[in-house]
């Protein structure tokens, strides 16, 4: 395991801790409330979003490894933006709750997504290309090359 990799685990540990640190010294904390919305994620992770990403990477398995990411990528940002988008939670006697242009931001994100994909698979093609190109300019001489 890399010291980067354990860097990360250490941090997400010590930020995990520190979360559940602050949430149960919390004055009236409800533990019942946050057990409940604990649950509530854990069902929602594993019993929704974790099959439709599954049936999404089945459904580009054709793809290439780039493509493939891009599109759980795009998944998990959709889902994640979806509220926001829909616009739940705003209210008209409240204009500062969700006062963002939400479906707005969920395409520029998801378009830099896919130009990011797209520019790497570019420059890896064009890569090929110079190295085939190289390649055959290179070719050793043969017997009738004096």
């Amino acid at each position: 395991m890399g010291t980067t990799r354990r860097a990360l685990i250490v941090a997400g540990g010590l930020l995990m801790g520190y979360a559940v640190f602050g949430a149960t010294t919390e004055p009236g904390l409800k533990l019942g409330g946050v057990l409940l919305f604990l649950v509530a994620m854990v069902a929602g992770h594993d019993g929704l979003f974790m099959p439709v990403v599954i049936a999404a990477g089945g459904l580009v398995t054709r793809a290439g490894r780039l493509v493939r990411a891009a599109a759980i990528i795009s998944l998990s940002v959709g889902v994640v933006a979806l509220p926001f988008v829909l616009g739940y939670g705003r209210s008209s006697d409240n204009p500062s709750a969700l006062p963002l242009r939400y479906g707005l931001g969920l395409i520029l994100v998801l378009a830099s997504i896919w130009a990011v994909v797209l520019a790497t698979m570019l420059i890896r093609r064009l890569g090929r290309i110079r190295q085939n190109t190289v390649r055959s300019q290179k070719s050793p001489p043969g017997p009738s090359d004096g």
